[in-house]
């Protein structure tokens, strides 16, 4: 990649200490009070990680927020330090960090890519993990074969399954919560969306180049995973890959306040859980297929060219105006591209919302 990109981004990112020297591929853990998980996700890691085409560093980033205790943390150092089975194993131990899990990603992934250099980023992969996830043994050649065979892409997300849960009723939520996400991904998908992916943080991998030009890791209280898939997608396209598999695991948690512990609460507590219409993502598939179309050409065109309903929202969030300014910076070869980044995932799950009326503003025409 670009060295002065790769350069700009290492300056604006500093790390303590690189990790992962002298390899192309590194899996980046965060581990906030994981001493009874952790063992068991190092042993199928472990046995991955034979399988791997090209030897993989581990990455493990110890924190503990701030006014937690440090007992678990420093427990978990004490199984890290036992680990002879994992040769490329290394921690980070960030006491205090602040920022929520993203924090701690992002700390492991920079310090991984501060270790490479600008010609081997594009051929750099970094896998995300969490660290009460285990892997398929298939998992590392499984991801590398799809990369050789997507060379244009920038990241990938990988099949999941979590673990079973602990009682029966926990056992039908999670199972309820993984069918949710699969299908609002494959409504995106059939309406020809450009962010059709599942954004679990234990579930996806990366080119190092992509990485760098989405500008790293998100930091976030929560949603930091797919904010920072959403910019990966607007650098490189996205594949998946279902023929492995993760198993995250499938306990409660109220550590963030949206995602897989609120959706199972809510599930527990009789909450169903918000689903997305059929028709809401045939009118994104009518938005999407206008604006391949003539209706680009101008900041009233495609507001003219869809429903009433979709037109409401496009003129609600100001279409026209920043399309305007677009347009007089944008040439015609980049407009669809343009639209892509200007209509990301973030405005469509705005748009599905409000066109099926689940944000309680409108609803889909008869």
């Amino acid at each position: 990649m670009n060295a002065r990109t790769f350069a700009k981004y290492l300056r604006r990112n500093p790390v303590s200490r690189p990790c992962g020297a002298g390899y192309s591929r590194a899996a980046v853990i965060p581990a906030y009070d994981e001493e009874a998980e952790l063992p068991h996700t190092l042993d199928a890691l472990a046995e991955a990680l034979r399988n791997a085409p090209r030897p993989v560093a581990v990455i493990v980033v110890v924190n503990h927020p701030p006014g937690t205790s440090e007992k678990s943390s420093l427990a978990v150092l004490r199984h890290l330090a036992g680990r002879a089975d994992i040769p490329g194993l290394e921690w980070l131990y960030a006491p205090g960090l602040s920022g929520g899990v993203g924090a701690a990603r992002k700390l492991g992934m920079d310090a991984f890519v501060s270790a490479q250099t600008a010609a081997d980023a594009d051929d750099t992969l970094i896998f995300s993990l969490d660290a009460d996830t285990r892997v398929a043994k298939n998992y590392f050649p499984v991801l590398e074969d799809a990369f050789l065979k997507h060379p244009e892409a920038g990241f990938a997300t990988a099949g999941f399954r979590h673990e079973t849960g602990a009682t029966p009723e926990l056992e039908h939520a999670i199972r309820e919560y993984e069918a949710y996400l699969r299908d609002y991904a494959a409504g995106l998908r059939r309406a020809g969306s450009p962010y059709a992916f599942t954004s679990i943080g234990s579930a996806f991998a990366v080119r190092g180049s992509v990485y760098i030009r989405s500008g790293g890791m998100k930091t976030r209280s929560a949603g930091e995973d797919f904010y920072f898939l959403q910019q990966c997608a607007k650098c490189g396209g996205l594949f998946e890959v279902a023929e492995t598999l993760v198993f995250p695991s499938a306990r409660r948690s109220g550590r963030n306040p949206f995602g897989t512990g609120p959706a199972l609460e809510n599930l527990l507590a009789g909450k169903p859980l918000r689903r997305t219409p059929p028709e809401a993502f045939e009118l994104l598939k009518f938005l999407l297929a206008a604006a391949d179309t003539s209706a680009l050409d101008t900041p009233d065109g495609l507001p003219a060219a869809v429903p009433r309903t979709a037109r409401d929202f496009l003129i609600g969030e100001k279409f026209p105006k920043a399309w305007r300014n677009i347009l007089a910076n944008t040439p015609p070869a980049d407009r669809r591209r343009a639209f892509d980044c200007w209509f990301d995932g973030l405005r469509t799950l705005r748009f599905l919302h409000s066109v099926s009326g689940t944000d309680g503003t409108r609803k889909l025409p008869d």
